[in-house]
């Protein structure tokens, strides 16, 4: 069970435990089911491999299973409100990603979660400025609707339990 307001993300408190390989691939594939996005990079930019992205930041970032669940919970919102025929720009996968961590983040932690300049540094390739669109984008195609309870979280599991081998 959670609870926002018990819940820290400070290293100092609990030794950091990765994410398990079955949420990383979990989150790579949901990812890809987003939108269909277009192969053409754009300027000044070359992004890793979606799967090798998450690793990377979930890593980096330090963030804990919660978190990312979160996280996947937003991508899924997102998916429902988006056109069933939606196409994104080369990389947007990679960014609707950094963006629902940011956001999972804040909402879990509060001042202890992460914020855009260590998200922005987590990714590797993205400015703090740039993070900081991510998610203003983000929050508004969600319509700031980010409340996420125990109740919520557990549906979520109970639904998704097979392809997370029950994490």
């Amino acid at each position: 069970m959670i609870t926002a307001v018990n819940c820290t993300q400070s290293s100092t408190t609990t030794a950091y435990k990765p994410l398990p390989n079955t949420l990383i691939s979990f989150t790579a594939e949901s990812m890809c089911n987003v939108l269909n996005c277009k192969a053409r990079p754009m300027a000044n930019i070359t992004l890793p491999e979606l799967l090798l992205f998450i690793e990377r930041v979930a890593e980096r970032s330090r963030i804990d299973a919660v978190t990312g669940v979160v996280a996947l919970m937003y991508v899924y919102r997102l998916k429902v409100k988006l056109p069933p025929k939606a196409q994104g720009e080369y990389g947007t996968s990679h960014r609707i990603f950094l963006s629902s961590l940011l956001v999972a983040s804040k909402f879990l932690y509060g001042k202890e979660g992460l914020n855009n300049r260590m998200m922005a540094e987590a990714s590797g390739v993205f400015s703090a400025q740039q993070v900081c669109k991510m998610e203003r984008e983000l929050l508004e195609l969600l319509n700031y609707n980010v409340w996420v309870n125990d109740v919520d979280v557990q549906e979520f599991l109970e639904k998704y339990k097979s392809e997370l081998c029950c994490i």
